[in-house]
């Protein structure tokens, strides 16, 4: 944007547009967070250009086993589960120019085994599942203050004996709450109050998944009209039609996430992220040790591309970038993790180089942009 003439130099500054210019147009840097069942969490800067991680520090006051991490969306807090017996949660303070991690708090998940976290869309509320409870399965809303610090659980929820609790998190209106119930099996499906942070079970209060299919993961399509399941313990890969007003999910369509002939012992799904374009939807195979590559249609249903496998070995967890560009895999057994450039049009995924490593069992793989100065 170049300021030509002083009328509208003086059209921007009185409609207070000229202040907001440069903020806008300022760089982001995007940093990486790997994390796992070990007490630290690894810090990179993400040169996308040349698709590579450069070292940007690690934490290790971080609790005994951050599996999964979550962002708030101003980016100036980071959230983590301890996955242990009770369950807890931990809340940091983001330093934007180098990344680095100062604790601000923790509480109790309200459970145990605590596998996933999110916050809403307002930033105000920590939304918990705990995936024990002698599988029981319960979820929880904690209070997130302005500066990060988490407040007591304002509300629980149980939903049954080997119900595992396995994900939680907001739909895009902020309206409705999604947990995948492995054990349900099914997805519970709850109206949420952002003012409150309470919840209460929708009508019906859960869409059934096929048995033994073990609904893990969720993710919605940027339309807000979609969302798509793994299914854990079968290896399939589940399309909804989503209702937007009612906060209800409906079944479309079910489709296997391995090939036909691949050998399916000692191999589970994980995770499931639409891409932003929402042209693809991809799914990790643990075991096959492989990224399963849908296209979308307009109508939201999915037809196989492929799968991708090299150095690929047992990716707990994967995340797409904010640029939609690169793909980054947590390789739970090979202590590292590998990145792919997305090809726009097709989605298929190119290798960038070879995996970086990131230390023991890396479960979680995130990217945040922050000022970076």
């Amino acid at each position: 944007m170049t300021l030509r003439t002083p009328f509208v130099f003086a059209v921007l500054l009185a409609s207070g547009l000229m202040s907001a210019w440069p903020a806008a147009q300022e760089a982001r840097v995007p940093f990486v967070y790997v994390s796992g069942y070990r007490p630290e969490i690894t810090i990179f800067r993400l040169d996308t250009a040349g698709g590579k991680l450069i070292p940007a520090g690690r934490s290790t006051d971080v609790g005994q086993e951050p599996s999964f991490l979550a962002f708030d969306p101003s980016a100036k807090f980071l959230f983590a589960v301890n996955e242990t017996d009770p369950g807890r949660v931990r809340s940091f303070a983001i330093n934007q120019s180098t990344g680095a991690l100062t604790p601000i708090n923790d509480v109790p998940s309200m459970g145990s085994i605590t596998a996933h976290l999110s916050t809403d869309k307002t930033g105000r509320w920590l939304l918990v599942a705990n995936y024990g409870d002698t599988k029981q399965g319960t979820i929880a809303s904690i209070p997130i203050a302005p500066d990060g610090r988490l407040g007591p659980a304002v509300d629980t929820r149980e939903f049954g004996l080997g119900s595992m609790a396995h994900y939680i998190s907001t739909d895009p209106g902020n309206r409705f709450v999604f947990v995948p119930l492995k054990g349900g099996p099914s997805v519970a499906q709850l109206v949420f109050d952002a003012t409150s942070g309470r919840l209460k079970p929708n009508v019906p209060p859960q869409v059934a998944a096929a048995a033994g299919a073990g609904p893990r993961h969720l993710d919605f399509h940027p339309n807000g009209r979609f969302a798509y399941v793994m299914n854990e313990l079968d290896l399939t890969m589940t399309a909804f039609a989503y209702d937007a007003k009612a906060g209800l999910l409906r079944e479309m369509q079910v489709l296997p996430t391995l090939p036909a002939a691949a050998d399916k012992v000692g191999a589970s799904g994980a995770e499931v992220q639409v891409h932003r374009s929402g042209r693809f939807v991809y799914g990790s195979n643990r075991g096959h040790n492989s990224i399963v590559i849908f296209r979308l249609g307009d109508d939201g249903r999915m037809t196989l591309v492929g799968h991708e496998s090299r150095t690929i070995n047992r990716p707990r967890n994967f995340t797409i970038d904010p640029t939609g560009t690169l793909m980054l895999v947590a390789n739970q057994d090979g202590a590292s993790v590998s990145m792919f450039r997305i090809d726009q049009t097709k989605g298929t995924l190119e290798l960038v180089g070879p995996p970086t490593p990131v230390g023991a069992n890396p479960s979680f793989v995130g990217v945040v942009m922050l000022s970076g100065k």
